[in-house]
């Protein structure tokens, strides 16, 4: 009996030794939960950082990455700019759910390269379907998961808004002429007919539809064409986003 009780003790000092002591995945998301329930700050967050350093290697997939989203929206409410996707990558990614890593690729490669800086469209218009379109086969892949179609939604859709009103200081429309840009009709017209079965495809079709109606041309300062043009604009981000999903 004896060497019974010992054999079991010593499993049960292995199965603790393999498994770890410490608190449950619940409970240290709920402690988590209470350190982001703190209004942010340089001090809550470096709280925050310490905390998941600790534990996140504890939780399963799912948890992690909840953890890791949780701790991204507290960090960037208090510093939009005080989160790098890049190092959040390499630090996170074993941990995370896949689908999480590839929505980080993208910020990761929106930081190095963005659309748009000092509201000037900073690639052309064809790479910006490029991007909009890999997004697209993103949110396909990854469709059914709630974790990143907040991210994901906002992500796609700043790309077809982007695609079809242009920026302030890259406009679609002369703010001069009036015309459509020859470089994004080119564009477009191209990708149309290498991706026609995409919904950003769909949404380009659509937006030529709108175009043609309005041969092309469109002054910002008549208020009854630009609203038109904004409503089109709209209905297209809006409309692609709920399409992309099907």
């Amino acid at each position: 009996m004896k060497k019974l009780i010992a054999v079991l003790l010593t499993m049960t000092l292995l199965i603790g030794v393999l498994t770890g002591c410490g608190p449950s995945q619940e409970k240290i998301q709920s402690d988590f939960l209470k350190i982001l329930q703190k209004p942010a700050s340089e001090e809550s967050i470096k709280e925050a950082s310490a905390y998941i350093d600790k534990y996140l290697s504890r939780m399963d997939q799912r948890k992690a990455s909840e953890m890791v989203i949780g701790y991204e929206h507290y960090v960037l409410s208090y510093d939009r700019s005080g989160v790098n996707y890049k190092e959040w990558i390499d630090k996170y990614q074993k941990f995370v759910i896949p689908a999480l890593t590839a929505v980080y690729k993208i910020q990761a490669f929106e930081q190095k390269s963005p659309i748009v800086k000092d509201a000037e469209l900073q690639i052309s218009w064809k790479e910006l379907a490029k991007r909009a379109y890999k997004m697209e086969l993103l949110i396909k892949k990854y469709k059914d998961e709630e974790l990143i179609k907040e991210d994901a939604d906002w992500i796609y859709g700043n790309y077809i808004n982007a695609m079809v009103m242009g920026s302030n200081n890259t406009p679609i429309f002369d703010y001069k002429t009036y015309g459509f840009s020859k470089d994004a009709k080119s564009a477009y017209m191209e990708f149309i007919n290498r991706h026609p079965d995409s919904v950003t495809a769909w949404a380009l079709t659509e937006y030529f539809t709108y175009l043609n109606s309005i041969n092309y041309s469109m002054n910002y300062n008549d208020k009854v064409s630009s609203k038109m043009f904004f409503d089109t604009c709209d209905w297209l981000v809006s409309e692609s986003g709920k399409r992309v999903y099907q």
